[in-house]
């Protein structure tokens, strides 16, 4: 057989074969023939040897995330307001009258009281002039008093009498003036207070207008913040609220103002907290927050490391329903505390996922593994 198809070929190639072309043509045959074999015996299998049925099963395979049964609970809501202690009121206490200092009874940074002389100015003639209007005014009395006793017997004119009335009155109002100009040498404090600031020394000379002192009243101590549009509706005068100094001093009190009219570069409102400060140990100008506790609501406690944003860059959570199926949460938080966030929007019990959420979306089909399983989530 083997000489015949030998015999064949050298027909077909003229008898001109060798040796080596028989052995490359036999090559080609094997060649062919494990090709062959391949296309008919292989075709269920993939690369590494993995079925097609095998692929679309890992394909189908759910991811799988870990997950935490949380459970809402009561808790009461607090807006956290971040602010400045400030005074109820300070007033630069300004000279109305001009003269050289003479006394300066009060030091800078002592309390004073209502009506307390703060800056004494020497009272040079004006001690004179009010005698003299004294004297003048005596005069023009017993002038006025004779005429109107004349006039009503008849004896002076009407006319007469009415002079005699308009000079008295004038002398009435120039003593006056005086009385008020030798009481405008002794600057005083508006209000109980701290002498927070003193310019003047004793020799120097004030013109009207020229400050002697800044008086601040520290008690009650406002500390004021800026509370945010979507919360300010929360805020009522009266309500009861608690201030934390950044010196670590604490301190309750209640609201006493909330404005009406926001910032309009802020789109804030201003909000005061009026507390006590009988020894003056709280200074005015200190960071503070404050803290206005809300209503009692339902809300869970979650870890801050759990909230995502959908596609909208809404804020929530994702979690798992009882069909196994992801859904994305929309959530408010109300507290934020070191034990974790609260937040409202949830159900009273949901299944949330804590590992993973980023990675799966809504309506996917997921396997959810508690997290006491950690080593088996993914």
């Amino acid at each position: 057989m083997f000489d015949r198809q030998k015999d064949e070929m050298k027909k077909v190639f003229g008898g001109g074969l060798h040796r080596s072309h028989y052995i490359a043509i036999g090559i080609g045959a094997v060649i062919f023939l494990w090709f062959l074999s391949g296309m008919l015996g292989g075709s269920s299998q993939g690369e590494n040897g993995v079925t097609a049925a095998e692929i679309d099963a890992a394909s189908d395979a759910a991811t799988r995330v870990r997950v935490v049964q949380s459970v809402a609970s009561e808790r009461r809501g607090a807006i956290v307001i971040r602010g400045r202690t400030a005074a109820k009121r300070a007033v630069q206490v300004r000279a109305e009258t001009q003269g050289t200092v003479s006394a300066l009874p009060v030091e800078k940074g002592e309390r004073v009281k209502k009506g307390q002389i703060l800056c004494h100015l020497n009272v040079d003639a004006r001690g004179a002039q009010l005698a003299e209007a004294q004297a003048v005014m005596r005069q023009r009395q017993l002038e006025h008093d004779a005429s109107r006793q004349l006039a009503a017997k008849g004896y002076r004119a009407a006319t007469t009498a009415a002079g005699s009335k308009a000079a008295y009155d004038a002398a009435s109002a120039h003593l006056k003036r005086m009385q008020i100009e030798l009481k405008q040498t002794e600057i005083i404090a508006p209000f109980d207070g701290v002498l927070d600031e003193r310019p003047v020394e004793i020799g120097d000379y004030m013109r009207m207008g020229d400050p002697c002192g800044l008086v601040v009243e520290l008690d009650p101590l406002l500390v004021v913040g800026q509370v945010a549009e979507d919360r300010v509706n929360t805020l009522t005068i009266g309500s009861k609220g608690s201030a934390k100094l950044v010196t670590g001093d604490v301190a309750e009190g209640t609201i006493s103002f909330v404005a009406k009219s926001a910032d309009p570069e802020t789109r804030t409102f201003r909000v005061e907290l009026e507390v006590p400060n009988k020894d003056f140990a709280m200074r005015a100008g200190v960071t503070a927050e404050i803290t206005v506790p809300g209503k009692e609501i339902i809300a869970h406690r979650i870890p801050s490391a759990v909230i995502t944003l959908d596609d909208r860059g809404i804020v929530g959570v994702r979690t798992v329903n009882t069909q196994g199926v992801v859904e994305f949460n929309r959530i408010e938080l109300i507290d934020d505390t070191p034990e974790g966030l609260w937040v409202t929007g949830l159900p009273p019990k949901v299944t949330l996922i804590t590992v993973g959420q980023n990675y799966v979306k809504d309506g996917e089909k997921v396997e959810a593994v508690p997290a006491d399983q950690a080593g088996d989530a993914s």
